[in-house]
């Protein structure tokens, strides 16, 4: 996105849960959660303007869906899906293998252009994000898949029940000014340090790690298309 950025490229980043909780009804393992990150207010709308606050130092435009976030949906008898963290990293959840279809129906409706896409690759497994990626691969558009930081970073692998898609994968250098652009967007999602981080120097130092072990970041490119610009 820095790099996009530099070349006066238009990007926007799409979160599919981004929605409130129903009701405001939240489960004990939610309420832990807004606990540490230890912000005043509705946690949803502080992520969300995290989120704008990020991506505006990256030169992007945000567009945020109302889907809950997995942590807030419950069943159709009001029972929680995801009661705990392990939860969030395990199989989904049978009313969630139906919410496919209505976020396929959500993207087809924000008719997308059929310029470059990034879909997270769902590294680690988390829920929300092979949903997001089952919803995307439905789309009918070519795909680029990242890696997602940090899962990626901390041995986590392509989830077991989507795999490794296919295509040509493609290392992309980032200058050292990007990668500081990466650091202090990163930076902003003030909720969401505690979760990974002791401070933000070891956010920093984690991403360069992250990129110098490989050289940079590996994407991967569809099959036709596996040596696209980014």
């Amino acid at each position: 996105m820095a790099l996009q950025d530099a070349r006066g490229d238009p990007i926007s980043v799409l979160t599919l849960f981004a929605g409130d909780p129903p009701d405001f009804r939240i489960s004990s393992f939610a309420a832990e959660l807004h606990a540490r990150w230890g912000q005043a207010g509705p946690p949803i709308a502080i992520r969300r303007a995290e989120d704008r606050v990020a991506c505006g130092r990256l030169g992007s435009s945000v567009v945020h869906l109302s889907f809950p976030d997995s942590i807030y949906r419950l069943g159709q008898g009001g029972e929680i899906l995801y009661e705990n963290a392990d939860s969030l990293f395990g199989p989904l959840r049978e009313e969630d293998e139906g919410l496919v279809d209505v976020l396929v129906h959500a993207l087809q409706e924000l008719q997308l252009s059929p310029a470059n896409i990034y879909c997270p690759g769902a590294f680690g497994g988390h829920v929300d994000h092979r949903l997001t990626r089952m919803a995307a691969e439905r789309l009918g558009h070519s795909l680029i898949y990242y890696p997602d930081f940090p899962h990626a970073t901390r041995g986590e692998a392509w989830p077991e029940d989507l795999g490794k898609p296919p295509g040509g994968e493609k290392i992309i250098p980032l200058t050292p000014e990007a990668l500081e652009t990466w650091g202090h967007a990163s930076s902003e999602y003030r909720t969401q340090l505690s979760t990974f981080w002791e401070s933000e120097d070891e956010l920093y130092d984690e991403i360069r790690e992250f990129h110098d072990a490989s050289g940079g970041v590996r994407l991967i490119f569809p099959l036709e298309t596996d040596t696209h610009p980014v």
